[in-house]
């Protein structure tokens, strides 16, 4: 994975005019790529990449009377399937795929123009295509490039990507072994020093790369089986998707209001977002990066949690402290729970709603279809997060603490000291395992916690101080 272009590519918001729709091949040939190349991603603008890393460019054709089919009709050279990876294939209909090869010089290009058909110089690459870096292609296939800019041979330069350098902080910790679980993952962490995303291998007590962004970021979200990353920043209405293995910032997604919080489905096919200035929240797919839908809500919402099982959304009106639920399926159902004081987190399970006080050192629980409180509770000061795993309740204090709830029987069952000092802050997950990140925002670690065992296994020493902190299930190369 070539980790480190996109974190130089994020650095820079050159595409903002990118199309908002995306790009669909037709469904035959679609299909006779990945039966002939199984595992072969399409990404949402149309870029065709296999497993071995080939990419290739798929080229409409300007006009065409005849549907769509898998049947190929030329390839260059001669008489090869798309699993034996040919420079040209031109199809029955004239659809056409023209694989991505490097010059002498380096560059990316296509095959010498006296190898594609002109049949395929006359149609057209998809208009919100993701320009891979430094890409140049042949003189006479101008009329291809429609309005995307992509520099022929004879152009002096491209200039349509601009890199910034990176400086890379010098080594002051020793390497990290990490436990078999947290082995070759990558962390994405902010600091409130800077608006820079940091790039941490595990193995690491320093960032590998860094994104320097345009602005506060305001959510940092691996998805796509951390192929892809959306991040927004303070005061932008659109959220950026930056493509993992193609090294490119992708598409932008205008959502027309400023992206403050994002939770994703069970099965990570469908992101909602809530916006700090607007009384909505916004559908996105994650497969095609695009908006679906915009549901008009009470409220402007934050301390937003979506519930994997139910599909149950949970919020806090930032304006009035009510508390709301509201449904993901059709016909949405936004309801007021509660007027609540200041909440620090909220959890949905089970048809109940469980916020934290962290004035008032409670962990209340409300009854969504009875709309009052059912039961609270005392906890320990400062009561920042909390995390479920199975039916209990891991409930974090920023004074160092984590104590653990029963919610079937409403008992607070133990309180364990994570450290001597320090001002412990999240809670995060490491997928498939029964580990728990626990940052700590005053110190320069974070602690691994093992729930099975109801202990720190390991404290991790880092040259930042966490605010929020992602797991990516890659390794940084």
């Amino acid at each position: 994975m070539k980790l480190k272009k996109i974190i130089v590519l994020v650095l820079v918001y050159i595409l903002s005019m990118s199309a908002s729709y995306a790009t669909k091949l037709p469904e035959p040939i679609e299909k006779y790529i990945k039966k002939e190349v199984p595992n072969t991603r399409v990404r949402f603008d149309g870029l065709i990449t296999t497993p071995n890393g080939t990419n290739y460019l798929p080229v409409f054709p300007a006009a065409t009377n005849r549907a769509a089919t898998a049947v190929v009709k030329e390839t260059y050279p001669a008489n090869k399937k798309f699993s034996q990876y040919p420079d040209v294939i031109l199809f029955e209909n004239n659809f056409a795929l023209l694989k991505l090869i490097k010059n002498k010089q380096g560059r990316l290009t296509v095959t010498a123009s006296k190898n594609i058909p002109p049949v395929i110089k006359a149609g057209v690459l998809p208009q919100d295509l993701l320009v891979p870096p430094g890409m140049i292609l042949p003189d006479d296939m101008k009329i291809v490039l429609g309005n995307l800019k992509i520099p022929l041979i004879s152009s002096p330069v491209n200039n349509f990507f601009q890199q910034d350098s990176i400086s890379k902080s010098k080594p002051v910790y020793k390497k990290i072994t990490p436990l078999p679980e947290l082995k070759n993952k990558t962390l994405l962490i902010t600091t409130l020093e800077s608006s820079s995303v940091n790039v941490v291998p595990t193995d690491s007590a320093e960032p590998k790369f860094v994104l320097k962004l345009n602005g506060l970021p305001r959510f940092v979200e691996p998805v796509s089986n951390d192929n892809y990353i959306m991040v927004a920043t303070s005061g932008k209405t659109f959220i950026d998707v930056a493509d993992i293995n193609q090294s490119v910032l992708a598409k932008k997604i205008d959502i027309s209001a400023i992206p403050s919080e994002i939770v994703l489905t069970k099965d990570r096919g469908t992101a909602y977002v809530s916006a700090s200035n607007e009384e909505a929240i916004f559908v996105i797919d994650i497969h095609s990066m695009a908006l679906l839908e915009k549901i008009k809500i009470t409220g402007i919402p934050k301390h937003m949690y979506l519930d994997e099982e139910s599909g149950l959304i949970g919020y806090i009106d930032k304006t009035s402290g009510n508390v709301y639920t509201l449904t993901t399926a059709m016909p949405y159902i936004n309801k007021r729970i509660a007027k609540v004081g200041n909440v620090s987190k909220l959890l949905v399970s089970d048809n109940k709603v469980y916020l934290l006080s962290r004035t008032e050192n409670k962990l209340s629980v409300y009854d969504v279809e009875l709309q009052e409180m059912i039961f609270d509770i005392d906890t320990v000061v400062k009561p920042i997060d909390m995390m479920q795993f199975g039916r209990k309740l891991y409930i974090l204090s920023g004074t160092n603490k984590l104590q653990i709830f029963n919610m079937d029987d409403f008992t607070m069952e133990i309180a364990i000291t994570i450290a001597d000092k320090g001002f412990t802050k999240d809670l995060v997950k490491v997928p498939d395992s029964n580990l728990v990140l626990i940052t700590d925002i005053a110190g320069n670690n974070y602690y691994v916690f093992d729930v099975t065992k109801n202990r720190v296994v390991q404290t991790v020493p880092t040259a930042l101080n966490i605010n929020d902190l992602k797991i990516m299930n890659v390794s940084v190369k």
